[in-house]
């Protein structure tokens, strides 16, 4: 479970949790997948200087931006972003899309988040 999960977890009932959150739901429309991102993760929004000294220089979000609920679309208290490292974002993006093309995900499916 990554630092974004755990924070939000604690809280209890988030989107996505199996434990009594609801489903996050899949989303198809990659103009609103940029404008998701765009909106927690600004690219004039740098890492803070500890975290670049760490390598931790890709603002990751949660929940994620190809999601309905990405973005600034629930409150605060229901999102999370963090600073990782290029390998560490690269490798959670292969593991949407490894679960995502062989399940033939579609637009609006839900699904839980188990870490």
């Amino acid at each position: 479970m990554d630092r974004r999960e755990s924070k939000l977890r604690a809280h209890g009932g988030h989107y996505g949790d199996p434990q009594g959150g609801k489903p996050l739901t899949w989303m198809i429309n990659s103009k609103q997948k940029t404008k998701n991102r765009q909106a927690v993760c600004p690219r004039s929004r740098t890492a803070p200087p500890g975290m670049r000294k760490a390598g931790r220089t890709y603002c990751d979000e949660y929940p994620f931006a190809s999601t309905y609920q990405g973005g600034t679309k629930l409150p605060a208290s229901q999102r999370e972003s963090t600073w990782v490292s290029p390998n560490e974002n690269n490798t959670q993006g292969a593991r949407i899309t490894n679960w995502r093309r062989p399940t033939h995900a579609m637009d609006k499916d839900p699904f839980y988040v188990i870490a």
